[in-house]
């Protein structure tokens, strides 16, 4: 008997419906038409597979870029906080 090859976007609609919870392993495996086992090998291969991401690495400068952005954000965050207390304790 030859093995089925299915597709990796059918492989992963299979284990999205298995992950839902609303129906056993056993009911999606027959709708799917494959046995139990073989959906639940999917799912903890899909498990155990690092995520794929289609965003190119973060370069230096990129890296970079968003720490200063960041430590700005933080530094007008805490200009906004000492400035709200001060008008805090003008209405009192």
């Amino acid at each position: 008997m030859a093995r089925k090859r299915f597709s990796q976007e059918f492989m992963e609609q299979a284990v999205s419906l298995l992950r839902k919870g609303d129906r056993s392993a056993q009911e999606i495996a027959a709708h799917v038409g494959v046995s139990s086992w073989t959906l639940r090998s999917w799912d903890k291969k899909m498990k155990d597979a690092p995520e794929k991401s289609d965003e190119a690495p973060i370069t230096k400068e990129e890296l970079r870029r968003l720490r200063k952005e960041n430590q700005d954000l933080k530094m007008e965050n805490a200009i906004l906080k000492k400035f709200a207390a001060i008008l805090s304790k003008e209405q009192i």
